[in-house]
């Protein structure tokens, strides 16, 4: 028996992210969209709407019998991973529900500030964390501009190779990435 994703679940709070999000399953892993299913922010604070999914997809996780895959993607804005980290463990919580294990395949994607940073990088610029890119990176109504940057990373990733001088954030989600999710990939 297979030991791969059949399910794909992405938390996400702009169109933006899912667009990075989806295209990087698609595009590294030979995802079908069909498998990808998204909960994405419509109205209001996005950080707030994955938050607020975030207890109840983890339930739903854990009552599936096939294999699925949680990706949370929430921006760390001007505060840390560790806290954003820490915030979804605390609205697990706060629902009666267990944060996620260390074995669990939930994946919590946290781009410091945006994930228009990472884009920047992606694009060669030199950056830092705690400048904003989003007003030049944004994509508000051409998403699949991305996909270039997104394939690249994609095609790295899935070739494991080292980037050279990511983003810290960027370093963070990769580790997170091969160590909850790679193995049930293939």
């Amino acid at each position: 028996m297979s030991n791969r994703v059949s399910q794909f679940i992405i938390i996400c709070e702009d169109k933006l992210q899912e667009v990075v999000a989806c295209r990087f399953l698609k595009k590294g892993w030979n995802i079908n969209q069909r498998l990808i299913r998204t909960e994405i922010c419509t109205a209001g604070s996005g950080e707030k709407h994955v938050r607020d999914k975030y207890a109840n997809e983890l339930i739903a996780l854990r009552a599936r019998s096939g294999k699925t895959a949680l990706v949370v993607v929430i921006d760390a804005d001007k505060g840390s991973v560790k806290d954003h980290n820490n915030e979804l463990n605390a609205a697990a919580i706060k629902n009666n529900i267990k944060p996620r294990s260390d074995t669990e395949p939930v994946v919590h994607i946290i781009p410091k500030r945006h994930i228009e940073t990472w884009l920047a990088w992606l694009n060669s610029v030199e950056m830092d964390e705690n400048t904003s890119y989003k007003p030049k990176y944004e994509y508000k109504n051409c998403e699949s501009e991305t996909h270039v940057f997104i394939d690249r990373l994609a095609d790295n990733c899935k070739q494991n190779k080292e980037l050279e001088n990511p983003p810290d954030s960027l370093k963070k989600a990769c580790k997170e990435f091969n160590s909850r999710l790679r193995q049930l990939l293939s």
